[in-house]
């Protein structure tokens, strides 16, 4: 397990950050920007050094250009007086007092090659470029480069994420040939965080990969059999070098099914416990089963929040290990949401938030399924609790799957669920 850095995004949540939003005809981002920081610094914006000095304006105003549809948009990070500056579209300014820009951290903006296992690296990967360099194509080659295809193989256009003509031109030296060095630019492409710093590097990061390494819930959704779930269970779930705490939470199936399922041989060393919740649909003897060897299986028998509780319990249990950094990695798997979505008196994003929560608390991973289609009602309500979604379908090919990453704005092409065994 990785502990818990300083990212450069805490610096931005601290009580000495101040936010300031755009307001109509104020002027161009760069103006905006230099009015923001006379109030923080409570001087006449026209005696301020030249923003000219430390970022090219006229790139800053150039560099948000995408309409609103896009789920993740390019931000800008940088020091001015001695001032952490950090810009979002659309023209959203945020200061603080911290007199230097982080190094670039694990936190920060990356596809890997989805069809070879569902985590990729959680090592980000970095490239030097120079002044005169395309960075566009920089860019491009470095994640074809990641994921290992040909730069003509890429789904969508860089143009579609960042202007290029201002990406090149945001951090270049001045006219006397000054460098500017302290800031970066970031974005989503390809499923991937690119990171161009003014110091000539580009560093990408796969969005998987730091879910893998932070932690997270993927909700897995679509309108198949069950026999589809329980082979993307079983892709999603394998990996034989780890040592794994696995907690099952069963609302539709009893543990005896559940075992006599095939699924990978489970390494001797890994826990396994079942959260059997016991439904008046499904009788209390249906659902006993003889344990097998470190499975626990745990029945539950009142109401959904008392399943809520009794997850949250088992999954905090874990967290020594994260503390004591024990290699073990924690797993929830949730057979279906369906009971949850058909309760009336249940919130449903109400019921995932404080479990997914623990999740991310432990630096597991859960996987929670609803056999419903992507574009049915609950997943307006729910699909914001997590941190990715991976849409199940039947076609000729056979069972497949597409990963929905929210915070790149990326969407896979249908490829196979390859069941491991």
């Amino acid at each position: 397990m990785v502990s818990e850095q300083h990212t450069i995004r805490d610096i931005f949540q601290s009580e000495h950050c101040q936010h300031f939003s755009p307001t109509e005809d104020n002027g161009s981002l760069s103006t905006q920007l230099s009015e923001a920081m006379g109030t923080v610094m409570d001087i006449d914006p026209r005696i301020l050094d030249p923003l000219y000095n430390e970022i090219n304006p006229e790139a800053l105003n150039e560099i948000f250009t995408l309409d609103s549809t896009h789920q993740r948009t390019p931000e800008v990070i940088f020091s001015w007086h001695d001032h952490a500056i950090q810009v979002r579209q659309p023209g959203e300014i945020y200061i603080t007092n911290e007199p230097l820009v982080p190094e670039l951290d694990a936190d920060l903006p990356l596809a890997t090659e989805f069809a070879g296992a569902p985590f990729g690296s959680t090592d980000a990967i970095t490239y030097e470029y120079a002044p005169t360099d395309d960075l566009g194509t920089e860019v491009v080659l470095a994640v074809t480069n990641a994921i290992g295809i040909d730069s003509q193989a890429v789904t969508e256009r860089l143009a579609d994420r960042i202007n290029p003509d201002a990406l090149n031109e945001l951090f270049q030296p001045l006219a006397d040939g000054t460098p500017r060095t302290n800031g970066y630019v970031s974005f989503g492409f390809e499923g991937y965080f690119v990171t161009v710093s003014g110091n000539g590097m580009v560093t990408i990061r796969s969005e998987l990969g730091q879910l893998k390494e932070k932690g997270g819930n993927i909700l897995v959704v679509g309108d198949v059999p069950s026999d589809v779930f329980d082979a993307e269970r079983s892709y999603l779930m394998n990996d034989p070098d780890s040592t794994r705490y696995d907690l099952f939470a069963l609302l539709d199936r009893s543990p005896t099914a559940l075992q006599r399922q095939a699924t990978p041989a489970q390494p001797p060393l890994n826990t396994v416990e079942i959260v059997d919740y016991q439904a008046a649909v499904r009788s209390t003897a249906a659902a006993v089963t003889s344990p097998q060897e470190n499975v626990q299986i745990t029945p539950i028998s009142g109401t959904l929040t008392d399943l809520q509780t009794a997850l949250i319990h088992s999954v905090a249990l874990q967290e020594e290990y994260v503390r004591d950094d024990r290699p073990i990695d924690v797993q929830l798997y949730v057979d279906t949401l369906q009971p949850v979505v058909e309760a009336t008196s249940t919130d449903i994003a109400m019921f995932l938030t404080p479990i997914c929560r623990a999740v991310r608390g432990v630096r597991g991973l859960g996987y929670y399924t609803l056999p419903q289609d992507r574009d049915s009602f609950p997943m307006d309500e729910i699909e914001s609790v997590f941190d990715a979604t991976i849409e199940l379908r039947v076609s000729e090919r056979g069972p497949e799957q597409r990963w929905i990453l929210p915070k790149t704005g990326y969407t896979t092409e249908w490829f196979p669920i390859i069941e491991n065994r």
